[in-house]
């Protein structure tokens, strides 16, 4: 059983927890929970980032046009540039938060 570790938590806007004995990272967002290994971690914040940067400074911050694929065939997120922004930066953090758990764990051996 699964014993997590916070990364990310925002009431509004959701988590990133860790178990750090199977290594598996769980994000909620809004109404969805994904769970990631390390690596697909990794690609997903990295296709969220590329995503995020072909966007048009121009479009509505409120309009749900941006179509995040997701690791279920045929489920895909559907943000607006607000909430695009806001799931980008709880990555971050919790990306954030991972690396310095692991750098502490480095000097704990």
């Amino acid at each position: 059983m699964c014993h997590y570790q916070t990364l990310y938590h925002n009431d509004n806007t959701g988590y990133v927890v860790r178990c750090p004995e199977c290594e598996k990272i769980q994000i909620g967002y809004g109404n969805l929970m994904v769970t990631f290994g390390r690596s697909e971690f990794e690609d997903f914040r990295w296709w969220l980032r590329r995503i995020k940067e072909e966007q048009s400074p121009a479009q509505s911050p409120t309009l749900r046009c941006i179509v995040i694929p997701t690791p279920c065939d045929g489920m895909k997120l559907l943000l607006s540039m607000r909430e695009l922004r806001d799931f980008d930066t709880m990555l971050e953090s919790a990306d954030t938060e991972l690396r310095s758990l692991e750098l502490i764990k480095l000097f704990e051996s």
